[in-house]
């Protein structure tokens, strides 16, 4: 497998995984908005809630992509496997 095509497969992955967890994120904080200040606020509210809780659902990937990133390249040498480091054995 080519460099370029390890490097194809790893963004369209890493990308689906980043859309799965906006969207779990997502998903929890309408379910805790409902569970607690929806009761409370009136119904006209639930525009708010919505914007606010895409916010947060982007911000929340965001972090938590950045950190399984960095676990995942000490852990497996992500770096390596993809070809993103000089080989030390060629010559240039």
């Amino acid at each position: 497998m080519t460099k370029g095509s390890k490097a194809a497969i790893f963004v369209i992955a890493a990308s689906l995984l980043n859309i799965a967890v906006t969207a779990i994120f997502f998903v929890a904080c309408l379910g805790l908005y409902s569970l607690t200040l929806g009761r409370i606020l009136p119904q006209t509210a639930v525009m708010w809630a919505v914007v606010a809780s895409f916010v947060i659902s982007l911000a929340g990937s965001f972090f938590f992509y950045k950190k399984f990133l960095s676990i995942a390249q000490k852990r497996y040498n992500l770096d390596e496997k993809l070809g993103f480091t000089p080989d030390k054995t060629k010559k240039r």
